[in-house]
């Protein structure tokens, strides 16, 4: 039988003691903190990377720690509908992710075109500002700490990450009552806001993307 080329993917398989449940609990959050795709009980997957590669070693040396048993082993899918299903999943999971953080963003400079607009500011305003933009570094942050796929999302991330960027210069500039930089900075990111939403109607088609890891 001959092997099908594709993209390699890495399977971590695994049995914990089921007393106490915490443990159980504890290496299925690990998972999803991974953003690891559920092959079946117990078994899950990711393409394979040098990072991935690290992450799934490292959680298979605390099972067996746990007392547990874990396997990794290397594997690329027979069918090519299995393997689009799965980096079609993963792939929709990272963009919704991301895709908050940039409707968040594009919201705050929403915002902050009607202040500079206005030339308002004040304490309240600025609390209301820096308040958004710290929910923006969680949302990112928890993105990014899903986001294993590497060049798969590189994209989408680029674009969340630049975003959140100008929204931290805007902020500084609001506070320090530059107006006129931050029209200019915001007709900049107006635009990359532009593209943004042109390229989320083009979700990578994963038969097509497959051979890039």
């Amino acid at each position: 039988m001959s092997e099908r080329s594709g993209t390699r993917w890495l399977q971590l398989t695994y049995k914990v003691p089921s007393e106490p449940s915490q443990k159980r609990v504890w290496v299925w959050r690990r998972l999803q903190h991974l953003g690891a795709y559920p092959l079946q009980h117990s078994v899950y997957v990711l393409p394979f990377t040098e990072e991935v590669e690290k992450h799934f070693r490292q959680l298979a040396s605390e099972i067996r720690e746990m007392g547990g048993e874990a396997s990794l082993f290397l594997l690329v899918a027979l069918d090519p509908a299995d393997e689009e299903r799965m980096l079609q999943t993963l792939l929709e999971a990272r963009y919704r992710e991301y895709e908050q953080v940039i409707d968040l963003a594009e919201r705050f400079l929403t915002h902050a075109s009607s202040l500079i607009e206005t030339e308002c500011h004040s304490e309240v305003v600025q609390a209301e500002l820096g308040s958004c933009l710290e929910k923006l570094h969680g949302l990112f942050r928890s993105a990014r700490r899903h986001d294993l796929l590497g060049s798969l999302t590189a994209t989408k991330r680029a674009t969340a990450a630049e975003l959140l960027a100008g929204c931290e210069q805007l902020f500084r500039l609001l506070v320090e009552r530059d107006y006129a930089r931050a029209r200019r900075l915001l007709t900049f990111y107006g635009r990359l806001s532009a593209e943004s939403e042109e390229a989320s109607q083009q979700l990578a088609d994963s038969s097509t993307v497959a051979g890039q890891l």
